[in-house]
């Protein structure tokens, strides 16, 4: 049997690429947060948002967790051409975020990036990879996020408030079905809120050494009839945190077709 000699070399080959970091983006500061998702701007539906973002006043944080824009029009599925382009996707959501501001002088903002925030960069990359990198074409330059004073994170690195995490939903490679928040909580053995599913659930867990954790799914602010999936189980809906240290009281808030909150 051969065996290898120590030569007290260091090994010489380049570090690995590290795609994403291993620690979430940490919200500090916080202790009454409103967490919207999935308005899929132009497809949104208008009287839901003003219904969530009216909630409550007293907000220090709002936290957008992904698909705000649905990016119609750089999707790889066929495109109705009727439909709004890109740029008046970019305009209403614009509008929106500067809305949103205006209503939160003094909050932070947090832009969590959705999967079809990542059709903007995935199209970059297939149809025009000589234009990846320039900065007026990132979604900070198009969104004026720098001057609203929102910060944007990237897909997959995760948000940590308190002892929960927030995704977007996509993150996992979960597909849906009848009980999402339950094979999240499988997925993630942590406290968890996500939206992508555009459903208001949640379930909860105990490890054998007695930590209890939750995952929640919040429901949509876009329209509930799309022309792709006429049929579904999907709800509009918000949530509302509050942070005491360590601990959080999270509420799921569902808002029915009278447009009340519950």
């Amino acid at each position: 049997m051969s065996t290898l000699k120590d030569t007290g070399k260091l090994l010489s080959i380049p570090e690995g690429i590290i795609e994403l970091p291993l620690k979430p983006y940490e919200i500090k500061n916080s202790k009454n947060i409103l967490i919207i998702s999935d308005t899929h701007f132009p497809f949104h539906d208008k009287r839901a948002i003003e219904t969530a973002v009216s909630y409550r006043d007293d907000i220090d944080t709002v936290i957008l967790l992904g698909d705000l824009m649905d990016f119609y029009g750089l999707s790889r599925y066929s495109k109705d051409p009727s439909k709004p382009r890109m740029k008046d996707e970019l305009n209403i959501c614009k509008e929106f975020l500067t809305y949103l501001r205006e209503k939160f002088r003094k909050a932070q903002i947090i832009y969590y990036e959705g999967n079809h925030e990542q059709r903007f960069n995935r199209y970059i990359y297939d149809h025009a990879p000589a234009l990846f990198g320039i900065e007026t074409i990132t979604m900070n330059s198009l969104l004026d996020l720098n001057m609203l004073g929102i910060k944007f994170i990237e897909n997959g690195v995760g948000l940590k408030l308190s002892s929960a995490y927030l995704l977007h939903g996509n993150e996992a490679g979960s597909k849906g079905g009848i009980n999402i928040a339950r094979t999240m909580i499988l997925k993630t053995n942590d406290n968890c809120i996500f939206g992508n599913f555009h459903k208001t659930q949640e379930s909860s867990a105990k490890s054998l050494g007695g930590n209890e954790y939750a995952n929640w799914s919040i429901g949509c602010l876009c329209g509930l009839k799309p022309a792709y999936m006429p049929i579904n189980q999907w709800n509009h809906g918000f949530g509302v945190m509050e942070v005491f240290g360590k601990e959080f009281e999270f509420n799921n808030k569902r808002i029915l077709t009278s447009y009340n909150v519950r």
